[in-house]
């Protein structure tokens, strides 16, 4: 997506950099995502990649459409926008499809997790593979990361970076697992449980 007034040239410092790739992230919770981005933010600094977590949170029409008008905005440009999601479960969040049309409308990219974000957290630990509602993967995340709370959220980044790569993997087998066959999370899923956080990871070029 690009919008708003060009970057202009590439940026320097002691030796020549690629241009600078920019990302923008809304993710629909205020703690544990930010948290997980906030690590993502902290381990690219070396990297030409600028990512940006957007300052709104909430239900996902709320969030995609703040999404698209901080990506409208005419003082900033960003290569691809995305939104982090949850499908929740046992209910569908009730304004997901409609924010997911919205999202596809405005060239938007989502990282989707069914039933919620604690499924993507719970595969850097061998869990989550099997159905689940919101409430009790946030109860089994609690037994496997040092410090999570459910009630609270909060986490150490630094517990779960080494555990990327398992995550990743796991991920795109339950995406087989659902019959979506091929290399890469289809970002609409919502099978239970299934996420495609990878895919941003994948789009950051991130590798711990």
């Amino acid at each position: 997506m690009r919008r708003g007034k060009p970057l202009g040239t590439k940026k320097q410092n002691a030796n020549t950099r690629e241009q600078e790739r920019r990302f923008l992230v809304y993710c629909e919770g205020e703690v544990t995502e930010k948290i997980y981005l906030r690590g993502l933010v902290r381990d690219l600094r070396d990297k030409p990649i600028s990512l940006k977590i957007g300052n709104s949170h909430g239900e996902p029409w709320s969030l995609v459409s703040s999404a698209v008008a901080h990506a409208a905005r005419a003082d900033e440009l960003f290569d691809e926008v995305w939104c982090v999601l949850d499908v929740e479960a046992p209910q569908q969040a009730p304004s997901l499809d409609r924010a997911l049309r919205l999202a596809r409308a405005n060239d938007v990219k989502c990282a989707l997790s069914s039933p919620c974000f604690e499924v993507w957290l719970l595969l850097h630990f061998d869990r989550g593979r099997s159905y689940v509602a919101s409430h009790q993967a946030a109860k089994e995340l609690e037994k496997v990361l040092k410090g999570y709370d459910p009630k609270g959220k909060a986490f150490d980044f630094d517990d779960v970076r080494g555990h990327t790569e398992k995550a990743r993997r796991a991920a795109l087998d339950l995406h087989d697992r659902h019959e979506q066959p091929g290399r890469q999370i289809e970002c609409w899923c919502v099978s239970n449980p299934c996420t495609s956080m990878g895919s941003l990871l994948d789009a950051l070029d991130y590798r711990p």
